[in-house]
């Protein structure tokens, strides 16, 4: 992969942050990394020209743990670029929160900062003064919210009011947003998608798959055997797909271990390949939400 190829890839993605404070995924079997591997993950991907990392107050002690990284990296200046998240709120809860955040981060900005949740973000108007208030100070360059649901950003994109960021699922099974995608961009508000890989759902062997997902099955035959055909890694293809979808600024990751941030940084060479196989992967959209949306599966045993 050219130079300027692997700079674009990386440029396109963010590490999420997740798994350094809680215990995440469907295929999550070893729980939190501990403070060595966090350390390895976080370097690889500095080198790697990574610079943007997804944290929040909820994710455990996430942003505990990045800012602890930071001392003792003794890094100046930051080398990444940060988006935290806060819950709505009234305004004095809000504005604490955020304080807070930055001092657990040990930073006195932030690139971003988002609102966990869409109603909370329409039905307190009070809260998102305070992250415009942020922004006017310099204390923030993009605010905005999380979203789930494809209407949300309908209502987002006939409501202007300063949003200039926004998170969302997108993948192969659920393209949802897909349409609403260039849309955003030309209002302005940068898209990070999150789930690439479904929180490890599309990466698991039809085989094994737990009986709740068992109708999903050909699918995801399907989709090895496109993945195989190409001679692209399974991972990569899903992560090619939601980086390069029209419309997406950044791709959020999530690792646990030094090996799976290399695999994902190694799919940026099978770029042009993957966009080829585009068009098929649409057709695998998934329409039964009960399998696309993370919140209504039942619990892992």
């Amino acid at each position: 992969m050219a130079a300027a190829d692997a700079q674009d890839f990386t440029g396109r993605l963010a590490l999420g942050t997740v798994q350094f404070g809680l215990d995440y995924g469907i295929n999550n079997t070893a729980g939190r990394p501990d403070d060595a591997t966090v350390a390895e993950i976080l370097s690889i991907a500095q080198a790697a020209g990574i610079n943007l990392l997804d944290t929040a107050a909820a994710y455990g002690d996430s942003e505990t743990r990045l800012g602890d990284w930071l001392g003792q990296a003794g890094a100046e200046p930051y080398p990444f670029a940060l988006v935290t998240k806060l819950a709505a709120g009234p305004a004095g809860h809000v504005w604490h929160a955020f304080q807070n955040s930055l001092k657990r981060l040990r930073l006195t900005s932030v690139y971003g900062v988002l609102f966990h949740q869409f109603a909370g973000f329409r039905d307190k108007p009070a809260a998102w003064e305070v992250l415009c208030d942020a922004q006017a100070a310099g204390l923030v360059q993009r605010i905005g919210v999380s979203l789930y649901h494809p209407e949300e950003a309908e209502w987002l994109l006939a409501n202007p009011l300063g949003v200039s960021l926004v998170q969302l699922p997108f993948n192969v099974f659920d393209q949802r947003f897909g349409p609403l995608l260039p849309a955003l961009q030309r209002a302005g508000i940068e898209v990070h998608v999150r789930s690439a890989f479904l929180q490890g759902l599309l990466l698991r062997d039809p085989a094994t798959l737990p009986a709740f997902f068992a109708p999903l099955a050909p699918k995801l035959v399907q989709l090895r055997a496109l993945a195989q055909r190409a001679g692209i890694p399974l991972a990569s293809l899903l992560l090619l797909f939601a980086a390069y979808a029209p419309g997406v600024g950044r791709a959020v990751i999530g690792v646990d271990t030094a090996a799976n941030l290399r695999e994902n940084l190694a799919a940026g060479a099978y770029r042009v390949p993957a966009e080829l196989l585009r068009a098929e992967l649409e057709t695998l959209a998934e329409t039964t939400t009960d399998f696309i949306l993370p919140y209504t599966w039942p619990p892992r045993p």
